[in-house]
């Protein structure tokens, strides 16, 4: 199958990554939820486990990497994308780097870190060829607005109010 990230179903997938993102606000996590997609078919999928796992890195891309592994040990990963209800963090965007997939969306931008301006950085901008942004925006601060309004403000606005 030819791949055209251009023409590629991005709410749908975006709404499958907040299908997760429900289930982290459900158990108390952070709500942030992750699909990888290869070939129009989601091949992993899963959310923030911070608190289940009692881990700092258990984050919903990280999870999600992890759980598409053997998949992608075979498969081109540069057909490859992630779908993310907020924008990765500078850890998650390096795993995802790292990982080779080349294409990443997200919902909600993150102010706060700013890990696109890991961009920036030739390493990264080689293996980025996709980075788009606000797909669902709205429906995953949703999420957070109902369960972490001050994590959201803060991720909006880029500025910390302890």
């Amino acid at each position: 199958m030819d791949f055209n990230f251009a023409i590629m179903e991005h709410e749908y997938f975006m709404r499958e990554a907040l299908k997760e993102a429900e289930i982290a606000a459900r158990a108390g996590e952070m709500p942030i939820g992750a699909v990888i997609v290869y070939d129009n078919r989601i091949i992993g999928r899963d959310h923030a486990k911070h608190e289940i796992r009692k881990s700092d890195i258990a984050h919903a891309e990280i999870n999600v990497l992890i759980q598409a592994e053997k998949y992608l040990n075979v498969h081109a990963r540069d057909n490859c994308v992630i779908y993310t209800t907020v924008e990765p963090c500078v850890m998650c965007l390096g795993a995802i780097v790292m990982s080779n997939i080349a294409h990443i969306v997200y919902g909600v931008p993150d102010n706060w870190i700013k890990p696109h301006s890991m961009l920036n950085m030739e390493y990264v901008r080689r293996h980025i060829k996709n980075y788009l942004g606000g797909i669902l925006a709205e429906q995953s601060a949703g999420l957070w607005r109902k369960t972490r309004p001050m994590e959201l403000e803060t991720m909006q606005t880029g500025i910390w109010k302890p």
